[in-house]
């Protein structure tokens, strides 16, 4: 909701930011279609190999991190590279998270578990373009871009916080590991 609709700003933000015409556009468009494509040729030599599920919490907080620092870009060039990792991120973090579902979801679930993820990652993308639009029209398009992946990685950081913490809950067998803060 809040990461994936820079997409529907980058005509504004190149236009309104960077002050370039179509072709300028066109080639942010197409970094971060290059970075796309270089995560979707990396998870398939090496995604086997990963812990997906580290991937998908480390591509979330990097994404986050990367997408307001594009926001932020203040050249043609800083915006080509900071998009085009951007776009790597983006497609590192759905290709893994999907990946990671299907394999993870019990048979007899799985279909309705990828129908709901679906759902919110399609579903749920207008609503981001739509809070990035008002976002951008109140209080510039660098603050939207910026916003939405400061929420991401807040998200991203919080989803890894609770998962740290519940790891270290757990001890050997599910029992609980004393603290050893002495409370």
């Amino acid at each position: 909701v809040f990461g994936y609709s820079f997409m529907i700003m980058m005509p504004v933000f190149a236009r309104d930011v960077l002050h370039l015409d179509a072709g300028g556009y066109g080639a942010i468009i197409s970094a971060i279609g290059v970075g796309a494509a270089l995560a979707a040729i990396f998870m398939a030599a090496l995604g086997g190999r990963m812990r997906r599920a580290q991937l998908v919490l480390g591509s979330s907080l990097l994404f986050g991190v990367l997408l307001a620092a594009a926001a932020l870009a203040r050249g043609f060039w800083s915006a080509i590279a900071l998009f085009s990792v951007v776009g790597c991120l983006m497609t590192l973090n759905s290709i893994a998270a999907n990946t990671t579902l299907q394999l993870e979801a019990p048979d007899r679930l799985r279909g309705r578990v990828m129908g709901f993820y679906s759902f919110v990652v399609l579903g749920m993308a207008p609503l981001g373009s739509l809070q990035a639009g008002w976002v951008a029209e109140h209080f510039g398009v660098r603050t939207s871009l910026a916003l939405g992946g400061a929420i991401c990685f807040a998200v991203a950081a919080g989803v890894g916080w609770r998962i740290g913490r519940a790891q270290r809950a757990e001890g050997i067998g599910g029992t609980v590991v004393p603290s050893s803060s002495g409370g």
